[in-house]
């Protein structure tokens, strides 16, 4: 009877060494085996090639889903639409972002100026919003969008001009979500100012990155 149950230890010992063994080197081959996602190719232009696909890259996943954008109505993202204002809209993965611009005049069926300006700065009022400010244009930017008006009178007759940058999904992990959502911004407005709606910008828009304030307590 003794000698039996002693076989029997022997036994599921060297068992319990092979399955030991065999866990080990499934462990070694997973390890070997690539679980990086592929790096997200961003283009150097997006939004129908007018914007820098650096300010771009810089909202998205560095490894994910393959990058895509959207641009409409049209396939055009610097002129002006007697109909819809384009978008744009670009993303990878579980991120995306949406770039517009538009124009505010004092004229019938038209959004007007007062009723541009109100809203931003409800919208600046916002627990975590900082201001913002690229020469003449004012506006905030927060961990989830930013928005810039400027003055771009028409014909000697009052008008702004908008630049919005929405950002969905998980945010960048740096912490420096507004910064990078001010600085495409910026560059929107420049878009929109200089090539859509043709202000006098050279000296309200100047070149270089935007000021962002201290953000409202969250």
């Amino acid at each position: 009877m003794t000698g039996t149950v002693v076989r029997k230890r022997k036994g599921s010992f060297w068992i319990a060494v092979a399955a030991a063994l065999l866990a080990s080197a499934g462990v070694a081959i997973w390890k070997l085996w690539p679980t990086d996602a592929p790096a997200v190719a961003v283009p150097d232009r997006v939004c129908a090639n007018t914007l820098p696909g650096k300010l771009a890259a810089d909202l998205l996943p560095k490894r994910g889903d393959q990058y895509w954008e959207n641009v409409g109505p049209g396939d055009r993202f610097d002129v002006p639409y007697t109909g819809p204002t384009p978008d744009c809209t670009f993303a990878s993965g579980d991120r995306e972002v949406s770039v517009m611009y538009f124009q505010y005049v004092d004229v019938d069926r038209v959004k007007s100026i007062d009723e541009a300006k109100e809203k931003v700065e409800r919208e600046a009022e916002g627990p975590g919003s900082a201001p913002l400010r690229l020469g003449e244009a004012r506006g905030y930017a927060s961990k989830r969008a930013a928005v810039l008006l400027l003055n771009c009178p028409m014909r000697e007759n009052p008008r702004i001009i908008e630049a919005r940058v929405y950002h969905r999904g998980s945010l960048p992990s740096d912490g420096l979500g507004a910064k990078k959502l001010a600085a495409l911004a910026s560059e929107v407005m420049r878009l929109a100012a200089k090539d859509v709606y043709k202000c006098d910008s050279d000296s309200a828009l100047p070149a270089g990155e935007p000021t962002l304030g201290q953000p409202r307590g969250e």
